[in-house]
C-alpha cells in the first residue's frame, strides 16, 4: 500500500455546534486546499505522568494509506459510521450520502431537510441515522432505505445531536430579541420515539456540544471557560469543570475515571471525581481560521486530535504523536482501530503504527458513538 504522499484538495465546512463558534462558523464556510503528508521519524520522549506534556515532536509516525474511495463534491460536514457505511453529511446540499466501506464507493444518496444549508450536526446510534437540521426538526433515517422515519419538533435553532447511554441528546439554542439567548437539552428514547425531557443549560454559551459519557453527559460551549456534567435522569447540573475554551467548543471524550478534553492549551486528562486536571498534553495543534480540531477515541483507547496535524496520544503514555501535516481537515471518523478521514474528493482509510506504551499506564476511555 502506498504512503501519504499525493496532496488531495478538500472542501471546508465549519460545522455549527462543534468547534468553533457560530459565528466564526459561518463565516469560514469554504473551500481551501491542504497538503497532506507523513513521513518516518524517531519516537519523542514520554512525559512525566502528572506533568505538562512535552510537544509533538517534528517528525511523522509511519502511516500507509489502506483504502481510497472517491466522493462526489460538496461541502463535508459531519461523518458518521454505521456498521459497514461512512455517512457524510452535505450542509450546503441539505443531503447525507452513504459509502459502503467494503465495496468502496457511494452507494446512497439521503435528502435532509427542506432547505438549503439545512444539516448542522448528525449521528448514529440504535440501527438509526441522526441528523439534527439547523431550523429543526431532528430527523430519524432508516440507513437501509433512507426513508425518514420520525421527525421530532425542537425549539429554537438546531446546535448538535449525540447518541450515547442508549439516548439521543440534543442541544438547541432560542435567540432572544435583546441577544443572549437560551440553550436547551433534549433527552429522546429511540426505542419508544419519544421526547423523553427537555431542560435549559444553566450558564450555557453559544455553539455547545453534548459528550454523553457513563456518568452523564458533558457539555462544552464556545468562550465557556468550563465543562459541565449534566445528570442524564434529572437534567439538572452534576459537576464542573474548569478549563480554558479560548472561544472555542472543547471536544470531549468522557471516560469513567477520566476526562479527556480538547482545548486551545492541549489534551487534558481530568478526573471526574474531583474535577481536577491531572496532566495536560501539548498536540502541536495552534488554532487558525481554517483549523477546526476535533477529537476522536477509537476502539484501542487513543485519542486523535484532527485539525491543522492529525496526532494520536498512545495509551499508556502522556505523549502525543504526530501522523500528518492536515491543517484543514476536519471530517473524520473512527472505525474500531481505524481512522476514515474525509480528503475533499476523497475518503481515505491511515493505518498507523503506534509505538508500545511501556510507562504511565492511564486508564482508558470509553468511546461513545457521536
Amino acid at each position: 500500500m502506498d504512503e501519504i504522499s499525493q496532496d488531495p484538495k478538500l472542501n471546508v465546512r465549519f460545522p455549527r455546534g462543534r468547534w468553533l463558534d457560530v459565528a466564526v462558523a459561518a463565516a469560514l464556510i469554504a473551500a481551501a486546499v491542504i497538503a497532506l503528508m507523513t513521513g518516518r521519524g524517531s519516537r519523542p520522549a514520554a512525559s512525566p505522568a502528572g506533568r505538562t506534556g512535552t510537544a509533538a515532536a517534528a517528525a511523522l509516525l509511519p502511516a500507509t494509506v489502506r483504502t481510497r474511495i472517491p466522493l462526489p463534491s460538496g461541502q463535508p460536514g459531519d461523518m458518521t459510521i454505521l456498521g459497514s457505511t461512512a455517512w457524510i453529511s452535505d450542509w450546503s446540499a441539505s443531503q447525507i450520502i452513504g459509502v459502503n466501506l467494503a465495496a468502496g464507493r457511494v452507494t446512497r444518496t439521503v435528502r435532509a431537510g427542506d432547505r438549503q444549508d439545512e444539516p448542522v450536526s448528525m449521528t448514529s446510534g440504535a440501527g438509526s441515522l441522526w441528523v439534527l437540521d439547523f431550523a429543526g426538526p431532528l430527523l430519524r433515517i432508516d440507513p437501509a432505505s433512507g426513508a425518514i422515519t420520525r421527525r421530532f419538533p425542537v425549539r429554537g435553532l438546531g446546535a448538535d445531536v449525540a447518541y450515547g447511554d442508549g439516548f439521543i441528546w440534543v442541544i438547541t439554542d432560542e435567540p432572544a430579541d435583546g441577544g443572549g439567548g437560551r440553550e436547551y437539552l433534549y433527552k429522546i428514547d429511540p426505542s419508544r420515539d419519544v421526547i423523553v425531557k427537555v431542560a435549559p443549560i444553566p450558564g450555557a454559551g453559544p455553539a455547545c456540544a453534548a459528550f454523553p459519557g457513563p456518568r452523564g453527559i458533558w457539555i462544552g460551549c464556545a468562550g465557556v471557560d468550563r465543562i459541565t456534567l449534566i445528570n442524564q435522569g434529572s437534567l439538572k447540573p452534576a459537576q464542573s469543570l474548569r478549563v480554558h475554551s479560548g472561544g472555542y467548543t472543547p471536544q470531549i471524550v468522557p471516560g469513567q475515571t477520566a476526562v479527556w478534553v480538547l482545548t486551545p492549551s492541549g489534551l487534558a486528562r481530568a478526573d471526574p471525581a474531583t474535577a481536577r486536571i491531572t496532566a495536560i498534553i501539548h498536540v502541536g495543534h495552534v488554532p487558525s481560521a481554517m483549523s477546526a480540531p476535533a477529537l476522536i477515541m477509537d476502539s484501542a483507547g487513543r485519542p486523535w486530535i484532527t485539525g491543522s496535524l492529525l496526532t494520536v496520544v498512545v495509551p499508556g503514555t502522556l505523549t502525543a504523536y504526530p501522523v500528518a501535516r492536515t491543517p484543514d481537515l476536519i471530517s473524520a471518523a473512527a472505525d474500531g482501530p481505524a481512522i476514515w478521514l474525509r480528503a475533499g474528493s476523497t475518503l481515505i482509510r491511515l493505518q498507523v503504527k503506534t509505538p508500545a506504551a511501556t510507562q504511565h499506564t492511564l486508564q482508558k476511555a470509553r468511546s461513545y458513538p457521536r
